[in-house]
């Protein structure tokens, strides 16, 4: 089961970090726990991170590699069916795809998806179309494209009723399975299971996302993202969030069951 941080890079996603591990870095119960001593603390030799913006990467890998940690950069895009359809009915069509840059030239295609979609299909959000995403694979064998198991777009058909329907074409996309005690999540997962047995077979991952390091610190979370969304504790209006199982510490329990 892989690990999946999200830093606070991704503003308002997470309360971790990505500071440089010194003596009064997070291990000071005063700083924000950061992702660079998690991995220091824990033994891990390379570091998944997916983000939702390319602003923490110099960061991220500056950081890590100084502890010869390596960086597995994903950055987490919303997908449409045509980024040059700009109105409400193109929201139906949208859902989420993680592009994961394994080297240097994977980096600066990603560079170049990433202006696509925040120049030329951004509607409310930066958006990026399959037609695109082909086209950059084309250009770059290397880039590992992956279904995340929240807001794919077979969650998007299941649970929210949109209209997704993805031509991946030569992408052949890893996908992500994931529980987090959410009452949806065995069903996301059978349709998950059921969509690769119709279709033709893809990879399969276990993953756990981790926007925090200990249950402990899900108050904190909770009370960041509500003041980030401009709500309250008593209610908050976030999506996926009566579970506190999206902690590292979670992760650690089931890699060690």
């Amino acid at each position: 089961m892989v690990p999946l941080f999200k830093s606070h890079y991704s503003v308002g996603k997470s309360i971790l970090t990505l500071k440089s591990s010194t003596p009064l870095s997070s291990r000071d119960d005063s700083q924000p726990d950061s992702i660079v001593d998690i991995a220091l603390d824990h033994g891990l030799k390379e570091v998944f991170l997916v983000e939702d913006n390319m602003s923490g990467l110099l960061e991220a890998y500056t950081n890590l590699s100084e502890h010869g940690i390596n960086l597995n950069f994903g950055l987490r895009l919303t997908v449409c069916e045509d980024i040059n359809g700009k109105s409400p009915e193109s929201i139906l069509t949208e859902h989420k795809i993680i592009i994961f840059a394994p080297n240097e030239k994977c980096y600066r295609q990603l560079i170049k998806i990433n202006d696509i979609a925040t120049k030329q299909g951004f509607y409310h959000v930066p958006r990026i179309d399959l037609k695109h995403l082909r086209e950059a694979y084309e250009n770059c064998r290397e880039l590992i494209f992956c279904i995340p198991f929240y807001d794919s777009f077979i969650h998007a058909n299941v649970l929210q009723n949109k209209k997704c329907v993805p031509e991946f074409g030569n992408i052949n996309p890893i996908f992500m399975l994931e529980d987090n005690d959410l009452p949806f999540d065995d069903i996301i997962a059978e349709k998950v299971i059921e969509y690769n047995l119709n279709d033709t077979p893809k990879d399969l991952i276990r993953v756990k996302t981790c926007y925090y390091k200990n249950r402990k610190d899900f108050d904190a979370y909770m009370t960041f993202r509500a003041i980030n969304k401009r709500t309250s504790l008593e209610k908050p209006n976030l999506d996926h969030m009566c579970s506190d199982e999206f902690s590292f510490e979670s992760w650690k329990e089931k890699q060690e069951a």
